[in-house]
């Protein structure tokens, strides 16, 4: 097998392998060639193609390169579980590539359904969510009041219902912080408009649920709402310190306007009142 000799060069094309390739093979003490020739170049023969044939083939299956040449030199039994071990990491690592893109479509996909476009920040915060988002479900199924999950999910479907929630809250979160990030005042128009939107489409939620929520419910919802999720979920926090006050004062300003609005409401309701005693 050994009888045939080939230079660097012929044996780079041979193989399809860089003389620098082979160079830094050489280096690494992976393959070094059978001899030289009285200019010194190296010469290679067909034992040597076969070990780079071996070579290659690790190097293929993500074996790091410093792992390959003890490969080498082991016997059947030992490359046998060297290479079940290897079968067993890239099972790893394929379900790990296969939820990364999993994670990339469904953002896309929601991203899409998105009319007006999410924030870049938004956009990355739902990649982190979205990564997790099965643990993310099983803690709150575990967590969460049965009669709570129930009346949020009557029919059963947490998993079916997750991604219309998970659009619309996103769409939401997005808008708000295009608000903050265009400098729009929490008193002003544009973010009192935000909060009504909101404030309307909770009410609508909440009166899906039928009955108002009993006293342990509202006392197990409340304690669910201080729970702290695992760190492992690593889901982001939404807002900074400074978007933070920022909603606290239009939700302030909110309250405070429909305030006013009772107040003259019932102002003008005991002008009429009184109007009316006066009489002719």
């Amino acid at each position: 097998m050994d009888t045939r000799t080939y230079t660097v060069g012929a044996f780079a094309k041979l193989t399809g392998v860089t003389e620098r390739t082979l160079r830094f093979y050489h280096k690494k003490g992976l393959l070094e060639p059978s001899g030289y020739n009285e200019l010194g170049h190296r010469l290679y023969t067909d034992r040597d193609l076969i070990r780079l044939q071996q070579i290659l083939t690790l190097k293929f299956l993500d074996y790091p390169l410093e792992r390959i040449a003890q490969e080498l030199e082991a016997d059947e039994g030992e490359l046998r579980r060297s290479l079940e071990r290897q079968a067993k990491l890239l099972r790893e690592k394929k379900e790990q590539l296969d939820r990364m893109l999993y994670t990339l479509d469904y953002t896309l996909e929601l991203a899409d359904g998105d009319k007006g476009g999410l924030e870049p920040s938004v956009l990355l915060l739902l990649i982190r969510s979205i990564a997790t988002e099965k643990e993310q479900r099983r803690w709150i199924e575990e967590k969460m009041p049965p009669s709570l999950t129930k009346r949020l999910w009557p029919d059963g479907d947490l998993t079916g219902s997750w991604r219309a929630v998970e659009q619309e809250a996103i769409g939401w979160v997005s808008r708000l912080k295009k608000l903050m990030r265009e400098g729009k005042p929490p008193d002003g128009p544009e973010a009192q408009r935000f909060t009504a939107e909101l404030s309307k489409r909770l009410e609508g939620l909440l009166s899906r649920m039928g009955q108002p929520l009993s006293k342990e419910e509202i006392q197990g919802l409340e304690a669910f709402g201080k729970l702290e999720p695992p760190y492992s979920f690593g889901v982001p926090i939404l807002f900074t310190a400074e978007e933070e006050r920022y909603i606290e004062r239009m939700w302030d300003a909110a309250i405070e306007i429909e305030e006013k609005k009772t107040a003259k409401t019932n102002k003008n309701g005991g002008d009429s009142y009184s109007n009316k005693r006066k009489g002719p």
